[in-house]
């Protein structure tokens, strides 16, 4: 949330001298936003700033209970308030209106869910060390959960994919890319935009590939990348925050096979949020160290470090991994390595 501490208020938090009730809040702002967004608020504001009052009648709202929640709203950064109307702040236009290019409301399922239903397992999974349900087999059970998380992951991709398409190196004659556990496709899109030789197959589960991007040099193949055939002759094999979901021996198996997939020479990138990259201060490495929590208690996976994915990518028999960061594409960075030429 858009909530930001002055000077009085971070002294008194950091000496302790109040508790820290947002640690408490934060969930509470998490429904707040959710409801905010189901209801049509953002949407309604995006149209003309509004009293409570006039939000109230034109959404078919309680006046007295749509007052507190804008106040709320107000307080959280997600609207400003102004002679007793309400408008949307630079966030809220951005992320949370329906029509807007970023907008994630699609998604704000999936995260309710998951603070709802999945985080609550967290002590069992730190006392056994795994998830009490499988993520993915809990996708397969709930299609409305499958739809909302594959939404969350195509709106964040469409805001990674161009920068992560530029720094992905295409070599010349490349023709065939494999998109594994791709689903909505927008990293292979953005890569079929920049290079118009190019075709590419994703391969994913079934209720994956319902949001999967048009292209007419894009074709969809259901099917699981851990168990099916990943067939061969491609060029570029890409793995989009697919390995921090796998245990070590789960992700050396499938980089093994991906080699064997590659054509002499063929490259691999692997997009994920590497543990040892240098983080602009302590609340992006908590968000990571949160992200790390996120994936252990709901697929049983982790944050690796950098130096990790280049150890299981060495050991799949690929040379030279390297570390790119794309720029404007914060949240996913890159490690690229290639299979060996054979020898004349």
């Amino acid at each position: 949330m858009p909530l930001f501490f002055n000077a009085l208020e971070a002294t008194a938090h950091r000496l302790s001298i109040v508790p820290p009730m947002f640690d408490y809040f934060g969930a509470l702002g998490l429904h707040t936003l959710v409801a905010a967004a189901r209801m049509g608020v953002f949407d309604a504001l995006r149209e003309h700033p509004s009293t409570s009052g006039e939000l109230a009648t034109a959404l078919s709202l309680d006046p007295r209970s749509t007052d507190v929640l804008l106040r709320a709203l107000t307080g959280l950064g997600y609207l400003r308030a102004r002679g007793g109307r309400y408008r949307l702040t630079r966030a809220s236009r951005l992320w949370f209106v329906t029509d807007s290019p970023t907008s994630l409301v699609a998604g704000l399922e999936f995260w309710e869910r998951t603070a709802c239903v999945i985080w609550p397992r967290l002590e069992k999974t730190v006392r056994d060390g795994a998830p009490a349900t499988p993520f993915y087999a809990l996708l397969e059970g709930d299609p409305d959960l499958s739809r909302s998380f594959q939404a969350w992951t195509a709106a964040l991709a469409r805001q990674q994919a161009p920068a992560a398409a530029r720094a992905i190196p295409v070599p010349r004659g490349s023709r065939q890319v494999l998109d594994v556990g791709g689903g909505h496709g927008q990293f292979s899109v953005e890569l079929l935009r920049r290079h118009p030789r190019l075709h590419a197959t994703v391969l994913d589960l079934p209720q994956a590939l319902e949001a999967a991007a048009g292209h007419p040099r894009l074709t969809a193949r259901a099917g699981s990348f851990l168990d099916d055939d990943l067939g061969d002759g491609y060029d570029i094999v890409l793995l989009f925050n697919v390995v921090h979901g796998l245990d070590d021996q789960e992700a050396a198996t499938l980089l093994r096979r991906v080699a064997a997939a590659l054509n002499p020479g063929g490259t691999v990138v692997v997009g994920e949020q590497f543990g040892d990259s240098v983080m602009p201060g302590r609340a992006s490495r908590t968000l990571l160290h949160l992200l790390d929590l996120n994936y252990l208690v709901a697929a049983g996976g982790r944050v690796r470090d950098f130096r990790d994915v280049s150890g299981l990518l060495r050991d799949a028999g690929f040379r030279r991994p390297r570390h790119r960061r794309p720029l404007r594409s914060v949240p996913t960075e890159l490690a690229v390595a290639r299979t060996p030429f054979r020898s004349p």
